[in-house]
């Protein structure tokens, strides 16, 4: 954790984002291993519990959602539409040029919609930095939230027909 947080110091240090430094952190000590201890992934369960609960719930309460209207909602629903066809076609035309059959490389596509939370991040820096409104950070977190929520529905929906 000292690692991460020192990375992301510098990171914020020197113009990026902490999310930036902490990655490479990461993945700078993704091959570590111990000798007398268990490893860096078995440890870091234990801080994901914790962490991940906070920066979800950091997260919800910077959402304002008086600012929902008819407009955002249009705009959540075409960024939504946008995404999930932009992620199966960017994802199943590699796996399909990579020799997947036609079913395998849209379970590869619909697998990858979900935003998650490096979209909210993405969203929250924006936020932070003036880059983009309240409104916008709206949708972008409940694209997030959609996004990983139809997910297993569709996957469902594939393997059921296969």
């Amino acid at each position: 954790m000292t690692v991460a947080f020192f990375y992301g110091f510098l990171a914020e240090a020197i113009g990026l984002s902490a999310i930036i430094g902490a990655f490479i952190a990461g993945s700078t000590l993704a091959g570590v291993k111990f000798n007398n201890s268990k490893d860096l992934k078995e440890g870091a369960e234990y801080m994901h519990v914790i962490f991940a609960a906070i920066f979800f719930i950091s997260l919800g309460i910077l959402v304002d959602l008086h600012l929902i209207s008819t407009d955002i909602v249009l705009f959540l629903a075409a960024l939504i539409t946008v995404a999930v066809i932009g992620k199966i076609i960017g994802c199943y035309v590699p796996a399909k040029l990579t020799g997947m059959k036609s079913n395998e490389a849209l379970i590869v596509g619909i697998g990858m919609i979900p935003r998650g939370e490096v979209g909210m991040i993405v969203g929250l820096i924006g936020l932070t930095s003036g880059a983009i409104e309240q409104p916008v950070y709206v949708v972008i977190i409940l694209m997030s939230i959609v996004t990983t929520l139809i997910t297993p529905v569709m996957l469902r929906q594939v393997f059921n027909k296969i």
